[in-house]
């Protein structure tokens, strides 16, 4: 069953388009917009959408484009199999939208991405939360990559924006970096120093046990409400492979011999997958 986005011709042409990319996706050629209707200003609500679109110059960023053009197909791919982790969606012809509002965009592929607003699942205080309401989350997020993972496919790219709550469930944003488990094949390097585990920084490739890092890290910086600080790539190494400590607030103690699993500088002594870290949890009580 399709998960298709309900949005209509009239809000395309009426709403207003506010480009959101970041300085380094423009200079990839990926141009994110927000659209809302003129009436509500600038305030975020439930009827705001985000358009995603991607310049394919010829002389362009060839992985961005190669990125847009498999997230289009996975989109495709999943939703026609009716996979609950994926938002609703639309793709939207080009020629149906008014170009006077697409902000410095040019060459963009024919086809954009359309997306209903949804708040990150991370954007709220983890102090507001108990414990056990905690876990509950944590098995909803293990659940849906495990999901990811029983399909044959790392999204590794995780980070604390691709993890989303909409109509009551967390999906997940963003597989222009997903990788299929089996491939011989892997492609280049492409991964943000926060939430790299330590191999890759000694060029393994990205693996379950990567992904398992990064979403430790996540829930790391969550849980001690402090992100995580170093200046230039070797730093980041030296954080990840010799000083990362795991020290959680006392209320939340309960998560961190979990964590402490999920995040070994070794990949053989993390957890071996995301259903083992929810077996985990469901059989551990607070």
């Amino acid at each position: 069953m399709q998960n298709l986005l309900q949005c209509d011709q009239d809000l395309l042409q009426a709403a207003v388009y506010s480009l959101k990319a970041k300085a380094q996706s423009l200079s990839f050629g990926r141009y994110l917009y927000q659209l809302q209707k003129a009436s509500n200003g600038d305030q975020v609500n439930s009827s705001c959408f985000w358009l995603k679109g991607q310049s394919m110059r010829e002389d362009g960023f060839q992985h961005a484009q190669q990125g847009f053009l498999q997230e289009q197909m996975l989109y495709q791919q999943w939703s026609l199999q009716g996979h609950s982790f994926l938002l609703p969606h639309r793709f939207i012809s080009v020629n149906q939208l008014d170009h006077r509002q697409l902000i410095q965009a040019d060459h963009l592929h024919p086809q954009l991405l359309l997306l209903p607003h949804a708040e990150s699942i991370f954007s709220q205080d983890s102090n507001q939360f108990t414990s056990s309401q905690i876990k509950a989350l944590m098995i909803e997020i293990v659940s849906v990559l495990a999901q990811l993972t029983e399909l044959g496919w790392l999204h590794a790219d995780l980070k604390a924006g691709h993890f989303v709550r909409y109509q009551g469930q967390v999906r997940l944003l963003d597989f222009e970096q997903a990788v299929l488990i089996a491939s011989a094949k892997r492609p280049p390097m492409n991964a943000t120093p926060r939430y790299m585990a330590p191999e890759l920084f000694h060029g393994q490739p990205k693996s379950v046990q990567s992904d398992l890092y990064a979403l430790g890290i996540v829930l790391l910086e969550w849980l001690t409400a402090q992100r995580l600080q170093a200046h230039t790539y070797k730093d980041w190494a030296v954080l990840h492979c010799q000083r990362l400590t795991i020290d959680l607030p006392q209320q939340f103690i309960f998560f961190e011999p979990i964590l402490r699993d999920m995040l070994a500088k070794q990949k053989t002594q993390r957890m071996r997958d995301f259903s083992q870290i929810k077996m985990r949890l469901i059989s551990e009580n607070v």
